[in-house]
Protein backbone atom coordinates (compact mmCIF):
# COMPACT_ATOMS: atom_id res chain seq x y z
CA UNK A 1 0.00 0.00 0.00
CA UNK A 2 1.49 3.34 -1.06
CA UNK A 3 -0.42 5.57 1.35
CA UNK A 4 -2.29 7.21 -1.52
CA UNK A 5 -6.09 7.21 -1.43
CA UNK A 6 -7.71 4.69 -3.72
CA UNK A 7 -9.36 6.09 -6.81
CA UNK A 8 -12.97 5.17 -7.44
CA UNK A 9 -13.38 2.12 -9.66
CA UNK A 10 -15.63 4.13 -11.99
CA UNK A 11 -12.95 6.68 -12.87
CA UNK A 12 -12.96 6.85 -16.64
CA UNK A 13 -9.86 6.71 -18.80
CA UNK A 14 -10.03 10.44 -19.61
CA UNK A 15 -9.94 11.31 -15.92
CA UNK A 16 -7.09 8.84 -15.39
CA UNK A 17 -5.15 10.44 -18.25
CA UNK A 18 -5.70 13.90 -16.75
CA UNK A 19 -4.49 12.74 -13.35
CA UNK A 20 -1.42 11.10 -14.89
CA UNK A 21 -0.59 14.27 -16.85
CA UNK A 22 -1.00 16.43 -13.74
CA UNK A 23 1.35 14.14 -11.83
CA UNK A 24 3.92 14.32 -14.64
CA UNK A 25 3.72 18.11 -14.62
CA UNK A 26 4.05 18.21 -10.84
CA UNK A 27 7.18 16.06 -10.96
CA UNK A 28 8.65 18.12 -13.80
CA UNK A 29 8.01 21.43 -11.99
CA UNK A 30 9.50 20.03 -8.79
CA UNK A 31 12.63 18.91 -10.65
CA UNK A 32 12.95 22.31 -12.34
CA UNK A 33 12.50 24.14 -9.04
CA UNK A 34 15.15 22.02 -7.32
CA UNK A 35 17.57 22.49 -10.22
CA UNK A 36 17.00 26.25 -10.22
CA UNK A 37 17.61 26.57 -6.47
CA UNK A 38 20.73 24.38 -6.75
CA UNK A 39 22.02 26.60 -9.59
CA UNK A 40 21.54 29.73 -7.47
CA UNK A 41 23.37 28.14 -4.54
CA UNK A 42 26.16 26.89 -6.82
CA UNK A 43 26.57 30.38 -8.26
CA UNK A 44 27.07 31.86 -4.78
CA UNK A 45 29.29 29.02 -3.56
CA UNK A 46 30.78 26.97 -6.43
CA UNK A 47 32.57 24.57 -4.07
CA UNK A 48 29.53 23.38 -2.13
CA UNK A 49 27.29 20.37 -2.71
CA UNK A 50 24.35 22.42 -3.95
CA UNK A 51 21.74 19.65 -3.99
CA UNK A 52 22.69 18.63 -0.45
CA UNK A 53 22.15 22.23 0.64
CA UNK A 54 18.80 22.40 -1.19
CA UNK A 55 17.59 19.27 0.60
CA UNK A 56 18.80 20.71 3.91
CA UNK A 57 16.83 23.91 3.26
CA UNK A 58 13.73 21.88 2.49
CA UNK A 59 14.07 19.93 5.74
CA UNK A 60 14.52 23.16 7.73
CA UNK A 61 11.49 24.77 6.08
CA UNK A 62 9.40 21.67 6.78
CA UNK A 63 10.46 21.60 10.43
CA UNK A 64 9.69 25.30 10.79
CA UNK A 65 6.27 24.85 9.18
CA UNK A 66 5.43 22.04 11.62
CA UNK A 67 6.47 24.21 14.58
CA UNK A 68 4.25 27.07 13.42
CA UNK A 69 1.22 24.91 12.58
CA UNK A 70 1.33 21.39 14.08
CA UNK A 71 -2.10 20.40 12.66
Amino acid sequence: MSGMPELPKTLDSLAQARIAENLRRTVELTELGLALRAAVIRRHDPNCDAMKRVMHEIRLAKEQAWRVNPS
